[in-house]
């Protein structure tokens, strides 16, 4: 009886400890939906596609963001200063390749990369955030990974969300509230206007149209 008495606290305490740790919510980022695990095995909507988002930006916020500096200067990463795991306020310079955790202000040169947030005026010829960001982005090509507020002119330019005005030969979105304007146009979800020669919004009942495609 004594044996089958500890059976059962261990099996209560390893219940209430499940419980406990099933009721955890966590954020993922501003426009990825928390995760909720319920415990009952099903996952609502949403669920599957931001767990993976949450796992990557967690990775990002552990290894980034140790300190702050005003001005950065690079040759290629790692010969640069301050190194990449710094936040930037300021300018940045970046004559081949340049890196740093969050980046907020003035970016100038080849390559620039944040591996967090980026906002401000990005103008090297290629800029890279896979976080958020809001600004003026300008280059040959844009990709900003997360949720962006602002307008992206080059080449080629994609964010993951956000409202945003893109100009260039191929404008592309997973999720936008705004306006694309290029050769191609692509949006897995949009709200705006298209105007190009290829126009895509995979959502809509109509979602490929020449010159002039929309969706509200």
């Amino acid at each position: 009886m004594k044996k089958l008495h500890v059976i059962c606290c261990m099996l209560s305490l390893a219940a209430a400890t499940g419980m406990a740790a099933t009721a955890t919510v966590r954020e993922v980022r501003p426009g990825v939906r928390p995760v909720y695990n319920s415990g009952t095995g099903v996952m609502p909507k949403g669920a599957q596609e931001a767990m993976p988002q949450a796992r990557v930006q967690l990775d990002r916020d552990n290894r980034c963001g140790i300190g702050f500096w005003p001005v950065q200067f690079s040759l290629v990463t790692p010969v640069q200063f301050p190194a990449a795991d710094y936040d930037i306020g300021g300018l940045r310079l970046s004559i081949l390749y340049g890196t740093c955790c969050n980046f907020d202000g003035l970016d100038l040169g080849l390559v620039g990369v944040s591996e967090n947030h980026a906002n401000g005026w990005l103008a090297d010829v290629i800029n890279v955030a896979y976080g958020d960001g809001m600004g003026l982005h300008t280059g040959a090509v844009n990709y900003l990974g997360g949720d962006f507020k602002g307008w992206q002119i080059g080449a080629a330019n994609w964010i993951g969300s956000g409202d945003s005005l893109q100009i260039g030969a191929f404008n592309g979105a997973f999720d936008v509230q705004g306006v694309q304007i290029g050769v191609i146009n692509t949006a897995q979800r949009m709200r705006g206007v298209q105007i190009g020669l290829v126009n895509i919004i995979s959502n809509s009942d109509v979602p490929f149209m020449p010159i002039f495609n929309c969706y509200f």
